[in-house]
């Protein structure tokens, strides 16, 4: 059975890696088509926001408001981490919301883990519970 944790560690992991590289090796003004393809955000989309938003080069902060934007699940992950605050413990409610996941299928979980509240070196063990064919991720 594919899980929750097989989809984050092969698509989430590796996207958050490749930013986190980038981010720590260049300097700003940052190369905006590297930035879309970083978000895994369609190019006419991109467009589109850099239009929209009236910019013309992207400084750290201008990463991460960007990164609010956008559509990959990436993005949404952050977005919705970002209105949580970035919160250091987690319920099953907390963790739905951020990864997108239906409730039920992390209540569980958390059930079989017997914990109410996660730490984030904790959230693989709760992915691991969760059936990929659960969620709305593909892969």
């Amino acid at each position: 059975m594919l899980t929750f944790l097989d989809y984050y560690e092969q698509e989430i992991q590796p996207q958050i890696a490749a930013i986190d590289i980038f981010l720590k090796s260049e300097e700003p003004p940052y190369d905006a088509d590297i930035i879309g393809e970083l978000l895994e955000i369609p190019p006419l989309e991109w467009q589109q926001m850099l239009q929209e938003e009236k910019i013309s080069f992207i400084t750290r902060g201008i990463f991460f408001q960007l990164m609010k934007r956008g559509n990959s699940p990436l993005c949404g992950m952050f977005r919705r981490a970002t209105e949580l605050y970035l919160p250091e413990a987690y319920t099953a409610e907390v963790i739905a919301y951020i990864f997108d996941l239906p409730i039920e299928p992390v209540r569980r979980a958390a059930g079989e883990l017997g914990r109410k509240t996660f730490t984030d070196k904790m959230l693989p063990e709760v992915f691991s519970k969760i059936s990929l064919a659960e969620t709305r991720f593909p892969f």
